[in-house]
């Protein structure tokens, strides 16, 4: 038997036992309840996520259907931009088109129509037509026969090359007779008539038939021939001139055979360096060639 202060003694343990499995169960309890309330945080949180992940997902896909549109768009505006860049350049060349169209006839309406005309019996020159504009011949080289010989201002700048040049080859070329108006034509043909008969028209041009008249036909001679034009085409210079005058826009207007006049190897006509060097090369005379091909040339004529 358990005397007194034993019962006590079990019964106060019975008591604390009691006590803590009570608190025990209490605890537990407690933190089932707080593992439940975590837990159903936990798939609340989670719903959340999932739902703002979902919403994330979508306006993720939203911004791309977007982003396609603007790259679409993009290109739609490139692709116009593109176009109207073609339409800029069409327009500038049509620009640059017309500009120098425009140039080039006022530059054509500079430039006497008649310089390139055929004239020997075929075209005339009447008797009010003068050259636009004359200029004097340095008389260093004109033929000391002659004196006051005058050329076309825009074509002296190619027939003093040529002088010059031949003088750098040691070719003594001088100007025997240049510009003529259709009155010194008239009286010179009259002479000639005078003292050769009807053969004069083999050799001279009747008044407003003369390449002379239009200030851009020269006849050359050398000093020894004192003033005379036959026998220049035996001479080291008429040579010297078959193989340059061309590329200072001169040619031979009547060459042997040709259906106009004599041979004249002492006259020669500027026609700008393409046209003459494109004869020279082709082995053409200019009144072998169409008038409308010749008019081709008029606008580099003094080019």
């Amino acid at each position: 038997m358990l005397n007194g202060r034993t019962h006590w003694s079990v019964l106060v343990l019975c008591v604390l036992l009691a006590g803590g499995a009570g608190f025990f169960f209490y605890q537990t309890t407690q933190l089932k309840s707080s593992l439940v309330t975590t837990a159903q945080e936990a798939d609340d949180t989670e719903s959340h996520l999932t739902q703002r992940l979902a919403e994330a997902v979508e306006t993720i896909q939203k911004r791309d259907g977007q982003l396609s549109e603007l790259e679409n768009e993009l290109e739609e505006t490139k692709e116009d931009l593109r176009d109207a860049e073609r339409t800029i350049e069409e327009f500038e060349e049509e620009y640059r088109t017309t500009i120098n169209a425009v140039k080039d006839l006022n530059k054509l309406s500079q430039i006497d129509e008649e310089l390139l005309q055929q004239y020997s019996r075929v075209y005339f020159l009447n008797e009010n037509y003068i050259p636009e504009r004359l200029t004097q011949i340095d008389e260093k080289w004109v033929d000391a026969t002659k004196s006051d010989e005058y050329f076309l201002a825009q074509a002296w700048p190619f027939l003093e090359d040529l002088l010059e040049d031949a003088e750098r080859d040691d070719i003594d070329l001088r100007v025997l007779s240049a510009y003529r108006s259709f009155d010194e034509q008239a009286q010179l043909k009259g002479q000639y008539l005078q003292t050769y008969g009807e053969g004069a028209n083999t050799f001279s041009a009747d008044q407003g038939y003369s390449e002379h008249q239009l200030g851009t036909a020269v006849d050359f001679t050398i000093p020894a021939l004192a003033g005379q034009l036959a026998g220049f085409g035996d001479t080291e210079a008429y040579q010297w001139l078959l193989d340059n005058a061309y590329k200072h826009g001169f040619i031979l207007s009547y060459p042997k055979d040709n259906a106009f006049y004599v041979y004249e190897p002492w006259h020669w006509r500027f026609v700008g360096e393409d046209l003459a060097r494109d004869l020279n090369r082709d082995g053409r005379n200019f009144y072998e060639v169409p008038q409308r091909e010749l008019n081709e040339y008029r606008l580099e004529l003094f080019d």
